[in-house]
């Protein structure tokens, strides 16, 4: 299932206040989920679920409603607040070189939300943002602005910018998930769509990691399974994002010395907010951008 992040307008108003639930019971969520599902979802719903399905977790300011229906989303158990200050998720946006966020407060499933996303699509959405520290919750929320920045970039030009759920981008081989990119992402222009598959290193600062990430790749490939699970003709290109220069360094080593057949484009988290349109190509040695719009 996928969403597609240029129908989507972020909320104008951004929740600075918490709202209390009550704890509910499995069995209390299956219920609640199976009610909604009969009565029916609104289009806001609908979408809010669809994108935190794709997304995992969100700020507020990225959710498609207002304060007053986020808040009746958490009352619902349909949404989750992560239980971290707004200062405090301010301050990580700022160490990780984000822009600075406009809602204080980040949103995940809560377990009505849960129970409907997966009736409705088949498979269980990520999970366990509340138990994570904020420095692991961080990897996500900056995954997820690198993804509406280049919504961004591409509106201007393309039909769609379709965001494919973390399960659907995960390759599989007898059940067993052989590759699990960090993001799969779908833009349309017309009868043309260009798929592109994203990596991103959060604190990472070995270069073994990169090279390990650049043989799954490979192997990948060599498994021909992409083309039917990802309904693809072409492995896409992989846009590798990282915070520390040593994993970029990684990479180029690893496609120097094996530069096997996948492409490969990498942008420091920095340079990428400065100007996403241009990156390094690994195999060419040289700048270039990654996208044909």
């Amino acid at each position: 299932m996928t969403v597609n992040l240029l129908q989507i307008t972020s909320s104008p108003n951004h929740p600075g206040k918490f709202s209390r639930v009550q704890p509910m019971t499995p069995q209390a969520a299956q219920a609640e989920a199976q009610r909604l599902l009969q009565t029916g979802l609104s289009s806001y719903v609908e979408t809010t679920l669809t994108l935190l399905y794709s997304a995992g977790v969100l700020l507020a300011s990225r959710l498609p409603v207002n304060e007053r229906t986020i808040r009746k989303y958490h009352r619902q158990r349909l949404l989750d607040r992560l239980p971290y200050l707004g200062q405090e998720i301010a301050a990580a946006y700022q160490q990780c070189g984000l822009p600075a966020p406009k809602s204080p407060l980040a949103y995940t499933l809560g377990p009505v939300g849960r129970e409907i996303v997966k009736e409705r699509f088949g498979h269980p959405a990520p999970g366990g943002y509340l138990n994570m520290p904020l420095t692991r919750v961080m990897h996500d929320l900056t995954l997820n602005e690198i993804i509406f920045h280049l919504a961004e970039l591409a509106k201007d030009k393309s039909a769609a910018f379709e965001w494919v759920s973390k399960y659907e981008a995960t390759l599989w081989k007898d059940n067993q998930p052989l590759l699990e990119p960090d993001a799969l992402i779908r833009i349309k222009r017309g009868n043309l769509e260009d798929v592109y598959l994203l990596e991103y290193h959060n604190e990472e600062d070995k270069r073994g990691r990169a090279a390990e990430k650049v043989r799954q790749y490979e192997k990948a490939l060599q498994s021909g399974l992409w083309r039917d699970q990802w309904e693809v003709e072409t492995f896409p290109p992989i846009l590798a994002i990282y915070r520390d220069k040593s994993v970029g360094k990684g990479y180029n080593d690893e496609i120097t010395a094996n530069p096997g057949k996948v492409v490969f484009y990498g942008r420091s988290l920095a340079g990428f907010f400065e100007d996403p349109r241009l990156w390094y190509d690994f195999k060419g040695k040289q700048k270039a951008s990654p996208f044909l719009w």
